[in-house]
């Protein structure tokens, strides 16, 4: 129960306090944790190196990796605050007839993200706008902790659908109805969680990279649009839609999944080296094992 309460406590300080003093707050108590976190800002550290391909990074930019997490949380807790008319103020749209344009195709969208910036806000944006927007999401292991961030998602008309390791068909079949009632299914695509994923190199390491965004396009024909919404240096929002990614004809399976998942390594690389300090991978991203994300 304790990380729900400190879940409430989060929430309902968000919704009584000022953006700007929530912001102020959230990055003195992330570099607190950033300083006793010694691991995982190592970890950080490492990845930073890689993805700026140096041999040295600055305390500031690794502690700006732990303090770009926590206003993302702080925009998570205030989703009850959101509506259409302040995702037109504060977030600069680019690139949605990508996705309106693809959704015409009437197969649905593979919505691909990274663990970075704000994916949570991301999905908020394209269901504010009117779009109908799946995603998949980790179930966390507190029930009620669980509940909270599902209805979080769904107040801003974000349906969740849960990963679990020991339900895979049903998650299969809930991200081919999505799919086919029209939706954008909403997939992180950087760190593969089930550790079956084909190996590319990214940032200089060979990384497993999930096959799921590849094999559900392959399956029913639905383009993938890699989309990010990051902070920029002035504290607004940029949401990017980018081309669609489609299937190559005339190759055969595997090699079509290794196509269309070195297009996803290469989209969200890009992002990723131009947005560093807001890739939340707080572990080595080449090493083997179970994922921790925050």
């Amino acid at each position: 129960m304790l990380f729900y309460t400190l879940y409430l406590a989060g929430y309902f300080g968000c919704l009584l306090c000022p953006r700007r003093f929530c912001y102020w707050v959230a990055c003195r108590l992330a570099d607190l944790y950033s300083w006793r976190a010694v691991q995982d800002r190592e970890s950080v550290r490492r990845n930073l190196m890689a993805v700026l391909g140096t041999d040295r990074v600055s305390e500031g930019q690794v502690r700006s990796v732990f303090r770009h997490f926590a206003m993302y949380l702080v925009d998570f807790f205030r989703f009850t605050r959101l509506t259409p008319e302040k995702v037109q103020r504060l977030v600069r749209v680019e690139g949605l007839d990508n996705m309106k344009q693809a959704l015409q195709m009437g197969r649905g969208v593979i919505g691909l993200t990274a663990h970075l910036g704000n994916y949570e806000l991301a999905g908020a944006v394209l269901a504010l706008l009117g779009l109908p927007v799946y995603a998949l999401v980790f179930t966390h292991q507190n029930p009620y902790v669980n509940s909270f961030f599902f209805k979080q998602r769904a107040r801003v008309g974000v349906q969740g659908i849960p990963v679990q390791r020991k339900n895979q068909r049903n998650l299969l079949e809930a991200s081919l109805s999505a799919l086919g009632k029209n939706g954008v299914l909403g997939l992180v695509g950087d760190r593969d969680f089930f550790e079956h994923g084909l190996e590319l190199p990214m940032f200089g390491h060979p990384v497993k990279i999930p096959r799921g965004p590849a094999a559900f396009s392959l399956r029913t024909g639905a383009p993938i649009v890699p989309a990010f919404l990051v902070r920029e240096p002035d504290g607004s929002y940029r949401f990017v839609a980018e081309s669609p990614i489609h299937v190559p004809q005339g190759v055969p399976r595997e090699e079509a999944i290794r196509q269309i998942t070195q297009s996803c390594v290469e989209v969200m690389a890009r992002y990723i080296r131009r947005y560093p300090t807001q890739w939340y991978m707080f572990q080595e991203f080449w090493r083997p094992g179970p994922a921790i994300i925050r």
